[in-house]
């Protein structure tokens, strides 16, 4: 059987799909962090297990390796990080690497003109035009970009953490977000230096449960940075053409999509596919023109 395995891969986890030759999905996995961000090495780890699920799902033996093999990961803008991840990938396999949000565009949109904005453990948006431009902002990555991604709230919050303790305020004082996440983190100086300077995107984006769960019960310091993630939102999407449909995917696309102002909320479509049949669709496009 000719099978095409396609690979969703960001901060949280990856994704993988199997494609027959007509289309049809004929097996999907979940596996660890796919991105190139976090280790080249980690990605095509939680890649092999994936596919070893795969496998088993579709009665070939544990060590099956797909022919085609298309991944839309994280990171995978950076040359070097593609370099290396590309060489680690046995020779028979015939690997097309792009950008996960591309993916999921494709998939979002049907192939169609739109943008898409994938807000996850990182976020960046794509777009293609009603010329057939394909174009993209932010996802320049943790630290110092996926503004609005979990990632973010999660050093958002810490942030504030730090500013409290330093402020020398009471418990009886703070927030309701801090008990919980002092519970999580704890108050010890090297606890907290811990959190502030040594974890991951995918640690920081681990703490939006708490803030998501501290605003449903009215924490105003957990709205204040929902709203405050609304905001970077909305500002990356005024990058893309105004008159295209907009679809908001990724692990955060519900708690943001009611949060938008009506100018944009009254653009926003629901998602035509996902990234799995998205990337499928990039690998007969670039098999196509091969």
């Amino acid at each position: 059987m000719n099978i095409t395995v396609v690979v969703d891969g960001g901060g949280s986890g990856c994704r993988l799909g199997a494609f027959d030759n007509h289309g049809c999905l004929c097996a999907t996995a979940q596996d660890g962090p796919a991105s190139l961000s976090l280790g080249e090495v980690q990605a095509w780890k939680h890649i092999r297990s994936g596919i070893c699920s795969l496998a088993k799902q579709l009665g070939e033996p544990a060590d099956w390796l797909p022919t085609h093999l298309c991944m839309g990961l994280a990171g995978s803008l950076q040359q070097s990080r593609r370099e290396h991840f590309l060489s680690l990938m046995p020779k028979s396999i015939k690997a097309v690497l792009t950008t996960d949000g591309l993916g999921q565009l494709l998939g979002a949109a049907d192939g169609q003109a739109g943008a898409c904005l994938s807000i996850g453990t990182g976020s960046v948006l794509h777009w293609l035009d009603t010329s057939g431009n394909f174009d993209m902002a932010g996802g320049w990555g943790y630290p110092l970009g996926d503004e609005g991604s979990g990632a973010w709230l999660g050093a958002q919050l810490i942030n504030a953490y730090l500013w409290q303790l330093d402020s020398h305020q009471s418990n009886d004082k703070a927030a309701p977000l801090f008990h919980a996440l002092e519970q999580h983190i704890g108050r010890d100086p090297s606890d907290v230096q811990n959190w502030s300077t040594c974890k991951t995107s995918t640690e920081l984006a681990s703490l939006v449960p708490m803030i998501i769960s501290a605003e449903e019960q009215g924490d105003v310091l957990a709205n204040t940075l929902l709203a405050r993630g609304t905001e970077q939102c909305e500002r990356l999407l005024t990058l893309a053409p105004d008159n295209l449909p907009i679809y908001i995917v990724g692990g955060l696309a519900d708690i943001y999509r009611p949060r938008f102002q009506p100018n944009i909320g009254a653009r926003i479509q629901n998602p035509k596919g996902d990234s799995l049949s998205g990337l499928y669709a990039y690998s007969k496009m670039r098999a196509d023109n091969l």
